[in-house]
């Protein structure tokens, strides 16, 4: 920990397309996890009813995950820590200075909120998996990019690939004039080093939905899709179609561009109890019927093999913006964020797993405590 407390001394130089690492290990430091978001960044109203979370005393059987998950908080970089059973919260804890009024920032959690508020669109007769993305953003017609299907993208497998070391794509300048307003998200997006299909050494170029590849552009091409094809903001539609409806009882901050697109590949911030009302929301439409119910199983089961790790590497699947066939709990699913953020869900029952982090080092710890809480009877 002695050496994140120094990397913080020199935060302020750090962009923030670009992310940390201590000691080669992605870090989230508390400026950015616990922080507030940016002026210009969206601020939800709550659910007119929220879903209520009940807490409860731990039975035998539980309790001895409950004092590892107590010793995880205690000895790692983890912030937050909540184990779920459907709408029971059984435990939480938070390490200093987190607390429960803190915001926790998504990361790449977000990719999954993404994911929800696609296929919300889907059943709401605005988009179709099969639609190709230059259909919705013209401002890329004709390039490898825009050739992608919206299936494609939600499967990382847009055809192009990362810029920087952190899977994002923005330069420096890019993200200082996205800051300051000169710039949007479609601006990113049309730059060619972007929308250019990536290239094997041979200088075969790589096709939509061949090879799954980790990084920005397919969720935030997805977050410009969301506008063009509800007629709203990336931010608004994600309100009123995935956190209102999972019942959030506070506000929720979304990253936005200043032309109201929204940072879709992950710049959400919510309290941790709604950040476990939205794991339950989506639990909850895994088990049940309709179309969007359709489309969460599906998003939650493997689309394409992890084949080249590049990312991920304790995962052999992704699904739609969800990360599959963790190497601890093969069933399991996973909302991932740089630095340790991660949301776990089961196909077998409704426990889940809640935790927010500075630094990805004790990710194989998380892996087997959400394994043996998964494998409790309910």
């Amino acid at each position: 920990m002695r050496k994140l407390h120094l990397f913080l001394l020199l935060l302020p130089s750090l962009s923030f397309s670009q992310s940390p690492t201590v000691g080669g290990i992605a870090a989230a430091p508390d400026d950015w996890l616990l922080g507030q978001g940016q002026k210009w960044h969206y601020r939800t109203d709550p659910a007119t009813d929220p879903v209520a979370l009940s807490a409860r005393t731990p039975n035998r059987a539980e309790e001895g995950v409950i004092e590892r998950a107590k010793e995880i908080i205690k000895k790692s970089s983890a912030k937050s820590l909540m184990l779920m059973n459907g709408s029971e919260v059984v435990w939480s804890g938070y390490r200093e200075p987190a607390n429960a009024s803190s915001f926790f920032l998504s990361f790449s959690v977000g990719k999954t909120v993404t994911s929800m508020a696609i296929g919300q669109a889907i059943c709401a007769g605005k988009l179709s998996l099969q639609d190709k993305a230059e259909s919705w953003v013209p401002e890329i017609a004709g390039t490898d990019l825009g050739r992608a299907t919206v299936q494609q993208l939600l499967k990382m497998s847009g055809g192009t690939s990362a810029i920087n070391h952190d899977s994002s794509i923005m330069s420096r300048t890019q993200e200082r004039d996205m800051r300051t307003g000169k710039i949007s998200f479609v601006d990113i997006l049309q730059t060619p080093s972007i929308s250019k299909a990536k290239q094997s050494f041979f200088g075969v170029k790589s096709k939509p939905g061949e090879v799954f590849d980790y990084h920005s552009t397919d969720p935030l091409l997805l977050g410009v899709i969301l506008n063009r094809a509800t007629g709203t903001i990336y931010a608004k539609w994600t309100e009123e179609m995935v956190l209102k409806p999972a019942g959030l009882k506070y506000q929720a901050i979304i990253g936005q561009d200043h032309f109201g697109y929204g940072q879709s590949d992950g710049n959400v911030r919510m309290k941790l109890e709604d950040w476990g009302r939205f794991a339950l929301w989506i639990k909850n439409a895994e088990s049940g019927t309709g179309c969007f119910s359709d489309y969460v199983r599906d998003a939650s089961k493997t689309q394409i093999k992890n084949s080249l790790k590049r990312e991920g590497k304790s995962f052999d699947g992704y699904g739609y913006l969800i990360w599959t066939e963790n190497n601890r709990q093969q069933d399991s699913y996973w909302a991932v964020g740089y630095g340790g953020q991660r949301l776990a869900w089961n196909h077998k029952n409704k426990r889940i797993l809640v935790a927010f982090s500075n630094l990805e080092d004790y990710m194989d710890d998380v892996y087997v405590l959400y394994r043996d809480w998964a494998a409790l009877p309910d």
